[in-house]
């Protein structure tokens, strides 16, 4: 009995003896594992617990973060529109000229060679011209003043009305137009070829004063234009150089000389040249076609 009581006795002191050692054990098995968080090892290989924190603190709260300076808004100057580019100056109104018209003095022959027929016709020299001045009165402007003159030994003026011979009237003017046109049908002829006294005497008809602002300013230009078939009669004692003193007496008016049917006679054509203002001015026509075509040239003409 004694036996088996010291039995249990070690027994029970072998097992007292491998819990304790049990314990020793995993108590050194945890330090081991947490030497390196709990503490430092010496260098004699003592574990230093200094410095080292077994439980875990809340972390401490970062510093405050200064604010942000906030800066004062600097005021901005006011956008401005930008400038618009200077606009070019308005154009400059085109002057418009005013039209030019002429004031036309018609000098027709009105002798007796103007009776005679052409030839291989049945018509006379005055017919034809009749018929050309009445061509050329249709195709007037309305504008277009006119006065119509025939010569023989007198000098008579076709009057577009009563009172109206030595006055210039627009063709477009009440009926003017046609009522020249029946004084042309209406022209008979007889007598001599007083042509130079007839030439100075109508060229003083551009004198009237009321007429010589618009004849320098250009608005008017006066135009002489004479038709004739034949040399001067000399009957009256005017001469050649007297027409030509007369011409330089009125430098603004154009004269423009047509001989008509006068094939053959050089020099008269030449004395008729010399009294037209430029040589461009004088021409000679033998037919009605002819005629009418340089009579709508002669009576715009300016001579310049």
């Amino acid at each position: 009995m004694t036996r088996m009581v010291n039995l249990q006795g070690v027994a029970v002191k072998f097992i007292g003896s491998i819990q304790s050692l049990g314990f020793v054990v995993g108590a050194t098995l945890f330090f081991a594992l947490v030497t390196p968080s709990l503490g430092q090892m010496t260098g004699e290989g003592v574990i230093s617990t200094q410095g080292t924190q077994f439980f875990q603190e809340d972390p401490e709260p970062p510093p405050p973060q200064p604010k942000p300076k906030q800066e004062t808004p600097v005021a901005l100057p006011p956008v401005q529109a930008p400038e618009r580019a200077p606009q070019p100056p308005p154009p400059v109104p085109r002057q418009v000229r005013p039209n030019k018209f002429p004031s036309v003095v018609v000098l027709l022959d009105a002798s007796d060679s103007m009776l005679n027929r052409i030839p291989g016709g049945e018509t006379t020299r005055l017919e034809e011209a009749k018929e050309a001045l009445i061509d050329v009165v249709s195709g007037m402007s309305n504008d277009t003043r006119v006065q119509m003159w025939l010569f023989n030994t007198r000098l008579v003026p076709v009057a577009i009305r009563p009172g109206t011979a030595r006055s210039f009237i627009p063709v477009g003017e009440r009926g003017s137009r046609q009522q020249l046109i029946r004084q042309i049908k209406a022209i008979r002829t007889g007598g001599g070829t007083n042509l130079y006294r007839s030439i100075i005497q109508t060229l003083k008809i551009f004198s009237a004063p009321e007429d010589q602002a618009a004849y320098r300013s250009g608005e008017r230009f006066p135009v002489l234009v004479i038709i004739s078939d034949g040399e001067d009669a000399m009957k009256t004692g005017h001469t050649l150089d007297a027409v030509l003193a007369a011409r330089r007496r009125y430098p603004l008016v154009t004269i423009n000389a047509i001989g008509f049917h006068v094939s053959g006679e050089k020099s008269w054509t030449e004395k008729l040249c010399q009294i037209a203002t430029t040589p461009e001015g004088c021409a000679t026509a033998d037919d009605r076609n002819q005629l009418l075509k340089i009579l709508e040239s002669f009576y715009k003409s300016r001579g310049n």
